[in-house]
């Protein structure tokens, strides 16, 4: 085997929007360019929702008859090019669709789950709730029949962030979340001394290398350039995911132990005055990243699109990928499960293999919108379509071949948390930390621990917290 396995923004608010993507702890996320008929499908789906209240007891609809599978998404334009062509190979499966923005979809989805009916075939899950998803015990496991899922059909990062605190794997990837770091060429030539991912992944392949360039870089720049965006962007994108360990057991949450050397991490380089003003998704963070205001951001497969290519679209050519300092991280990502009240789960397996698994599907996935399936059969060959073919956004990363440095580079270092309420209280609480840490530099190591074990207490009161 070849291959190792393993116009500026229209408005800074539409910018910011854009960079969510798939990212954990967004408040909305996703395609909002439906506009107003994003209206209209919301009332069509509540309407068509009403009339196939009756279809979601009883048995599953014979093999041959007509079968809808209801999905709800925030990419509209993924969602309806997507099940188009399942269609076309299944015609006897309909399908009622609805946008709704990853900020909302929970709620929307407890409140469907909360009056009995409406719930979709198709569940999406963003990394922010997922947790919290997880436990909620209306997902099949997929592991038992009738689907029958082998762990080992996918990477061992993308088994871990879909298993739930018992065990089971819930859910699929849209696409892979390992994540490295996007840079912008032209910055780097003329601060680092070179645009290639490979010297670049050598200068900063340790946290203490990427503060020393950070000083480098700012007295330069005389200020005007840093080597990141913001402490927030650095805390909960990067090292909050990074290294995951199963630091926690029942409902003892070892914190400590876990997060003090990341945090003193942080607030080092939020005292060295290396780090921009930017917080993570806010318009100077959408604007900063096509004026050139920082080098570095942090990208998986998903950010490519909806943070790179979203918030910089005169951009192309002047964006390369490197790794990150400490190896690789997983950054956002959404899963796909399925309902357990569903009457059409075989069917809505079948169509979820055939877009995020291993299915046709999947090649045309990545091919017109970049998606990368966390399976890894359709990496194993060496004549693989992913290396073969040039990716959606390869020429807007300077030609560089993004599905093989992802796959052979980033994904073969990186690891997966698993997914549990507790999980989930941790991550609404390291963001609040990440805004703290950005209004106030003189945030200390120890000052961040003491308030994220106060955050996480008052989420859980029923974790121990150590």
């Amino acid at each position: 085997m070849k291959k190792k396995v393993a116009a500026m923004m229209m408005a800074a608010a539409v910018a910011a929007i854009g960079l969510m993507g798939c990212a954990p702890g967004s408040s909305s996320a996703g395609n909002d360019s439906a506009g107003e008929q994003q209206e209209a499908q919301e009332n069509q789906g509540e309407q068509e929702q009403q009339e196939s209240e009756a279809g979601q007891a009883g048995e599953e609809t014979p093999a041959g008859e007509e079968i809808t599978l209801t999905i709800w998404d925030w990419d509209a334009e993924h969602l309806e090019h997507m099940t188009k062509l399942y269609q076309q190979e299944n015609p006897n499966v309909k399908f009622e669709t609805l946008i709704v923005t990853a900020g909302d979809y929970m709620e929307k989805l407890q409140s469907a789950i909360a009056s009995g009916s409406g719930v979709p075939d198709v569940v999406l899950g963003e990394l922010s709730y997922r947790g919290r998803l997880y436990e909620m015990g209306i997902l099949e496991d997929l592991t038992k029949e009738p689907y029958g899922l082998s762990e080992s059909d996918m990477f061992d990062f993308a088994v871990e962030l879909n298993r739930g605190a018992d065990g089971g794997v819930y859910g699929i990837e849209q696409t892979i979340c390992p994540a490295g770091f996007a840079y912008r060429r032209d910055l780097a030539k003329e601060y680092l001394g070179t645009d290639d991912p490979d010297e670049i992944s050598e200068m900063i392949a340790t946290w203490d290398q990427f503060l020393e360039l950070g000083k480098e870089v700012a007295a330069k720049s005389d200020g005007k350039v840093t080597i990141f965006p913001g402490v927030s962007v650095l805390l909960y994108d990067v090292l909050y995911p990074q290294n995951p360990s199963s630091y926690i057991e029942g409902n003892t949450i070892h914190l400590t132990e876990r997060y003090k050397d990341i945090l003193n991490t942080a607030a080092e380089m939020n005292q060295a005055g290396v780090l921009g003003k930017q917080e993570r998704y806010t318009p100077a963070s959408s604007s900063g990243m096509a004026a050139g205001e920082f080098i570095f951001y942090p990208c998986a497969p998903w950010a490519t699109k909806w943070t790179i290519a979203a918030n910089d679209p005169d951009g192309s050519g002047r964006w390369g990928l490197a790794k990150g300092p400490g190896g690789g991280f997983t950054n956002g990502g959404t899963s796909i499960s399925i309902y357990s009240g569903s009457k059409n789960k075989e069917e809505a397996w079948k169509y979820i293999r055939y877009t995020y698994g291993d299915g046709y599907g999947v090649e045309e996935a990545f091919k017109k919108f970049g998606f990368m399936t966390g399976f890894r059969a359709p990496y194993e060959d060496s004549n693989s379509y992913f290396y073969t073919t040039e990716g959606a956004y390869d020429e807007f990363f300077g030609g560089q071949n993004l599905a093989d440095y992802f796959i052979n580079t980033i994904s073969v270092e990186t690891e997966g948390q698993i997914q549990t309420k507790y999980e989930s209280a941790v991550s609404t609480a390291m963001l609040s930390l990440a805004g703290k840490m950005s209004a106030d530099t003189s945030v200390t190591g120890e000052d961040a621990l003491e308030f994220l074990k106060s955050e996480i207490q008052n989420l859980v009161p029923d974790a121990v917290i150590e």
